[in-house]
């Protein structure tokens, strides 16, 4: 560092001598020098501080290992070049796919024509059906009045009643089973009433257009002295 001063600062021939004690200094005069001391100062104590000292390097004891098993490989050597392996072909199967069965053809099938029905047989005319049934009733009630016969014993007694007598009859008119469905109260009167259908019989046959062939019936049986 260079601090300029001016070229009288030190200069002994020029310098003054201090006066008489009875004149005081110059104030501006005792600032600079204390001024120029300070700069001084400063600079001297910056170039020691940029003053280093080197340090003293002590040697110290080396110590060298040396292994004799295996020598150090050159590094110059180049290493060997790789070895290539031959890559082997792997020859993979395709996979076996089904055949697809194809889907059925469905092969719309024409209904079957119904054969045609015969016409109903004609019905009878219910006029005459009816009448011919009423002609049957007629002649079996007929037929029984005429084998019917009042109990002495019962003429005597003046005993009177209705018998309700059930039989079957077949088509042709025979009795395959008489009953009496409700008694008389009379046990002569009821009797008689059996012994009336079998006497009558054979009864009149059935009508050709009668829905069965057999006849099940029950008729009353009346005794009585007024008539």
């Amino acid at each position: 560092m260079t601090i300029p001063l001016p070229l009288n600062a030190f200069d002994h021939g020029q310098a003054v001598a201090p006066k008489t004690a009875g004149r005081p200094l110059d104030r501006g005069r005792l600032v600079s020098l204390a001024l120029t001391i300070a700069f001084h100062a400063v600079a001297i104590g910056a170039l020691l501080a940029m003053v280093h000292v080197a340090p003293v390097r002590v040697l110290k004891e080396m110590t060298v290992h040396i292994n004799l098993d295996k020598p150090k490989q050159d590094a110059d050597v180049a290493p060997p070049p790789p070895t290539f392996v031959q890559p082997t072909a792997v020859t993979v199967p395709l996979p076996v796919v089904p055949p697809v069965a194809p889907a059925p053809v469905m092969v719309a099938t024409p209904p079957p024509v119904a054969a045609p029905m015969p016409p109903p047989p004609a019905p009878a005319p219910k006029a005459e059906s009816g009448q011919a049934r009423q002609d049957f009733v007629a002649r079996l009630l007929a037929q029984l009045n005429r084998f019917k016969q009042y109990p002495r014993a019962a003429r005597q007694a003046h005993i009177q009643g209705v018998v309700m007598l059930h039989f079957v009859m077949d088509a042709s008119g025979r009795v395959l089973t008489a009953d009496i469905a409700k008694s008389s109260g009379r046990p002569i009167l009821d009797q008689e009433a059996l012994a009336l259908i079998r006497r009558a019989q054979p009864l009149p046959p059935l009508p050709a257009d009668y829905p069965t062939r057999t006849l099940d019936a029950v008729v009353p049986v009346e005794f009585s002295l007024n008539g």
